[in-house]
């Protein structure tokens, strides 16, 4: 566990810095990183994909993802017409090559570009909100704070396994571990980075973040067993995969985007 733990630790010295800088300068930096992400992410994917002998149309599935996220940045508007102009071209690539192309291989290039583009598109997009900076680097603390609590909880109190089959290492107590500092997080930093929110937002706002991080972790876990392979990749010594260190930031950001965005505009 040690030598494992330290890696881990190693990766995350070099990396926290890494985002937190691009977070706060915002622009094409920050853009750019996000881009590289999704990238790596969707190659990931569809690799997982490929080991479940499926056929995803690999270069339509990566150009689409990366779409999603430039017109985030551009335009915002854009995004759904991107979304739905993406689903109707892959069946109509469907029926164009029907039946040489597989309707399971549509539907996984499909959620490919969706599950990794699309959700990590809402990345660029809570930097543009009001306090965006403030409001995507606290997203990401609260994400990590999540997964450090979950990991260390599970790893010294965990007994009951709620989800053998699909995570073995997930435990009730490291659930609970990773929520609470969560909240603890929110309420500590949350003031400073986010000072529109008071503290029963920041709570509301920590316990979503929770939820949304554990089950984008469980999503994976899933993609990872019907594939049977431990990581997602190798990019990240001790940590794995990009798809593996960002599962929960893939639902996280989301959550974070639309809750931040109905107060914020509330208070204006």
């Amino acid at each position: 566990m040690l030598p494992v733990l330290g890696t881990r630790i190693l990766v995350a010295l070099v990396g926290i810095p890494l985002l937190l800088g691009a977070a706060y300068l915002g622009g094409w930096w920050f853009l750019l990183l996000v881009i590289l992400l999704a990238l790596t992410g969707l190659v990931e994917f569809y690799h997982l994909a490929a080991r479940l002998k499926l056929k995803p149309l690999v270069p339509a599935g990566i150009t689409g993802g990366l779409m999603f996220i430039l017109l985030a940045y551009l335009h915002k508007g854009m995004v759904a017409w991107l979304g739905a102009g993406l689903t109707v071209g892959m069946l109509l690539l469907f029926l164009a090559l029907f039946p040489r192309l597989a309707a399971a291989d549509v539907a996984i290039t499909l959620l490919g570009s969706w599950y990794v583009g699309g959700l990590l598109a809402y990345l660029p997009l809570l930097r543009l909100l009001p306090g965006g900076s403030g409001a995507l680097i606290l997203t990401f603390i609260l994400t990590w704070a999540n997964d450090t609590g979950a990991y260390f909880c599970g790893r010294i109190f965990g007994r009951r396994h709620p989800w053998p089959n699909l995570s073995p290492g997930k435990t009730w107590a490291g659930a609970i571990g990773g929520l609470l500092l969560t909240v603890v997080a929110a309420k500590a930093l949350g003031p400073l980075l986010l000072p529109a929110l008071n503290s029963r937002l920041l709570v509301g706002l920590a316990v979503l973040t929770a939820i949304a991080a554990q089950a984008g972790d469980l999503i994976e876990s899933g993609f990872k067993r019907q594939a049977g392979v431990k990581d997602s990749g190798w990019l990240l010594p001790g940590h794995g995969g990009i798809l593996d260190r960002f599962d929960s930031l893939l639902l996280v950001a989301p959550v974070v985007y639309y809750y931040l965005a109905f107060f914020l505009a509330k208070m204006e």
